[in-house]
């Protein structure tokens, strides 16, 4: 039986990425699409980002930008300009998407065909913490390695961490980097497809409007933008 996913991540208040995405995945007649959290913040369209999302019945795993939105900014450790950023996130979503997120999950687990598939937005450490995500730096220290021993499903497919990557151990994680945070005119989503009990894989680069973008990005205010504005620049 075939079997036909969409799978991206870390959108991050992109919108027109988003819609290039959508757009593209509207026309490749998939059976379900996944977003693996962190569609809000950092870019400077947040609800718009989230609206699509909603109305296209994407099935959204938390990031931890959701959870900032739904648990404060206590939940991690961030700075004044950054705590400054999530809450304009916060203004700017008014309290009318917290039933939606509060319903999202942390992690879905899909089999297709024979292959056991866990979507989640980073390694979880422990769900029950308020923030439940292991750090990023065990990609840096490359203790993410020995933690891949421990995952139960044949593939696990993650993002948050801006770049994607792969390790192959006794299971495959997939990193699958962000689709929003971008310096050129290419964004990104994958396909799974199951096809005769065999699992493929395949990257699917697509175009968007950047020149929208940056117009968007100089023309709207908001906290830690010099910053943020490293994440869509190669020099600023």
């Amino acid at each position: 039986m075939k079997c036909k996913l969409a799978v991206f991540s870390d959108i991050h208040g992109n919108l027109e990425a988003l819609e290039a995405i959508l757009n593209d995945i509207k026309n490749n007649d998939y059976d379900k699409v996944y977003c693996l959290g962190d569609v809000i913040a950092l870019g400077p369209n947040p609800k718009e980002c989230l609206d699509l999302i909603i109305k296209n019945n994407i099935k959204l795993i938390l990031g931890n930008h959701e959870l900032y939105y739904l648990k404060g900014t206590n939940i991690e450790k961030m700075n004044d300009n950054t705590k400054l950023h999530q809450s304009w996130v916060r203004s700017i979503l008014n309290h009318e998407y917290e039933n939606y997120l509060n319903s999202c999950p942390l992690v879905i687990e899909k089999k297709i065909g024979n292959h056991r598939i866990c979507f989640e937005h980073f390694l979880i450490k422990d769900n029950s913490l308020q923030y439940p995500f292991e750090e990023l730096s065990i990609i840096k220290d490359e203790s993410i390695k020995y933690l891949v021993h421990s995952l139960s499903n044949d593939i696990t497919i993650i993002g948050h961490e801006h770049n994607s990557f792969t390790i192959v151990n006794n299971n495959k994680l997939i990193c699958i980097g962000s689709s929003g945070l971008l310096k050129d005119d290419n964004t990104f989503y994958y396909s799974l497809e199951n096809v005769n009990n065999n699992l493929i894989i395949k990257l699917k680069n697509i175009k968007y409007d950047r020149k929208k973008l940056i117009n968007t990005l100089n023309n709207t205010e908001y906290p830690d933008k010099s910053i943020i504005s490293k994440y869509f620049f190669w020099h600023k």
